[in-house]
């Protein structure tokens, strides 16, 4: 019998799980599959608080249907059924800028109707169809890029929210390849960010997408209980398989596989195959001894703190329609907020009716400092950003802040080597495999097809041990 451990019960841990076990079933492999969380429950940063007909999300909210892995995965967890399609309000996005909400443009004459950017601006914008590309072989980080291709304003105004938005990081050191890998494809494939949007509108026949081309493709999607369905199912599914409370202590190689050791109550198990699905800093400690050189690389991986403050108002206390997904906040703008998600208008009964849920993010690679605040000291911030910037005075009927010391991996200059060094480590210890979304994405969808891809690698490295 194989034995296979995966340490951590996040969504990567728990889908990474779901697809071994799919696998050596399907290869007639017996085989015995051990899930251990350090927490008490599992979902990692998925969650959420539900209390007075709110519900506000911990973290992620959803995941764009644009992409196939986590719409399989809930298809063969028989949750299709059940999935939430956000409102169409949602395909609004809003930039705030020199005191107001500006629509990102979602066509080229609202492009140039808007006021977010100047006329020279704009046609800086149109001036990328003639400049230089990225040296091959080079890593040049979002705001470089930015600059070089758009202009000063756009990166400072549309791509530097947008970074805010996804990695709560720097423009000035996330790089382009590793954040955003698809917009360097394009740069290198047509020579122009423009050249590339007309010829992929041309293939696909401009079909209609409820995001514009500054948003993201696809529809963003979840479950009218929340996105916490997922890990809930996937945990459900494990059963007895799956042990919370074990916290990893250390990992240590044997003749056949691997010996884990745990804090607390949960026994030493050995295994065959280890799987690491933990942020890169947690999963340092516990491999020092075994390879103390992939230990040091993994402290190497950077993470910016983030607050999630949600506020509940009585929607009568806005002097606005709260109509889109919300509103980013460029750097520029000196601003104590990230941005604010308008959750209510984003998925329904996620607010009672007649009232309305903001999701606002603090903190991040921007102001790392303010994410550390009291829940109090963090509440009566946002308090007084989105007076500033909404106009709304009344006291919330509804708080609920998530603090997050390590919410976000930063890609910064120089990750893809760091992802090719840890590859070399991991070379020498067979059946050793690491994952998360710290290395090749960090979002959801990102999560479930990384897990199908180190499924398979486990199921390969089972089938060579035969």
């Amino acid at each position: 019998m194989k034995k296979v451990a995966i340490v951590g019960g996040g969504i990567s841990g728990l889908a990474t799980a779901f697809q071994i076990s799919k696998r050596l079933r399907s290869a007639g492999c017996d085989h015995q599959l051990r899930v251990f969380e350090a927490q008490a429950h599992v979902g990692g940063k998925i969650g959420a608080a539900r209390r007075d007909g709110f519900l506000c999300e911990a973290g992620p909210n959803g995941f764009l249907d644009s992409k196939p892995s986590t719409l399989e995965l809930c298809d063969e967890l028989g949750l299709t059924g059940k999935l939430l399609r956000s409102e169409d309000a949602a395909s609004r996005r809003y930039i705030y800028s020199r005191g107001q909400l500006h629509a990102l443009p979602g066509s080229p004459p609202a492009f140039f109707r808007s006021k977010l950017l100047d006329l020279p601006a704009k046609l800086r914008i149109v001036g990328e169809l003639w400049a230089p590309p990225s040296a091959p072989g080079s890593d040049p980080t979002v705001a470089e890029f930015g600059r070089r291709r758009l202009g000063p304003q756009a990166t400072a105004r549309l791509l530097d929210p947008m970074v805010s938005g996804v990695f709560a990081g720097d423009p000035e050191r996330l790089s382009l390849g590793s954040c955003f890998p698809r917009i360097a494809e394009l740069e290198a494939q047509y020579k122009s960010l423009i050249r590339a949007m007309l010829a992929l509108q041309f293939k696909r026949g401009a079909r209609r997408s409820n995001a514009g081309p500054a948003g993201p493709g696809g529809t963003l999607t979840s479950f009218a209980d929340g996105l916490s369905v997922l890990p809930a199912t996937l945990a459900e599914r494990l059963g007895e398989q799956l042990v919370c409370a074990a916290p990893l202590h250390s990992l240590q190689r044997t003749g056949h596989g691997y010996r884990l050791q745990f804090q607390g109550a949960a026994s030493d198990y050995d295994c065959d195959v280890a799987v690491l699905a933990l942020q890169a800093c947690d999963a340092s400690a516990p491999l020092r001894a075994l390879d103390e050189g992939l230990a040091g690389l993994l402290q190497q991986f950077e993470y910016a703190p983030v607050a999630v403050v949600g506020l509940g108002y009585e929607q009568a206390a806005f002097g606005r329609s709260l109509d889109g997904f919300g509103f980013l906040v460029p750097g520029e703008e000196q601003r104590k907020i990230l941005g604010s998600l308008w959750t209510s208008s984003i998925f329904a009964q996620r607010a009672p009716e007649g009232h309305v849920l903001l999701r606002t993010l603090v903190g991040g690679a921007r102001n790392p400092q303010l994410a550390t605040l009291s829940e109090a000291d963090l509440v009566a911030l946002v308090r007084a950003e989105l007076a500033a910037i909404l106009g709304v005075a009344a006291t919330p009927v509804f708080a609920q802040v998530f603090t997050w010391p390590q919410a976000i991996c930063q890609y910064t200059v120089g990750h893809r080597e760091r992802l090719s060094q840890m590859d070399r480590h991991l070379s020498a210890l067979p059946g050793l495999f690491i994952t998360g979304n710290a290395f090749r994405g960090v979002a959801l969808n990102d999560c479930t097809r990384n897990a199908a891809l180190v499924a398979e690698g486990v199921a390969e490295y089972l089938r060579q041990l035969a």
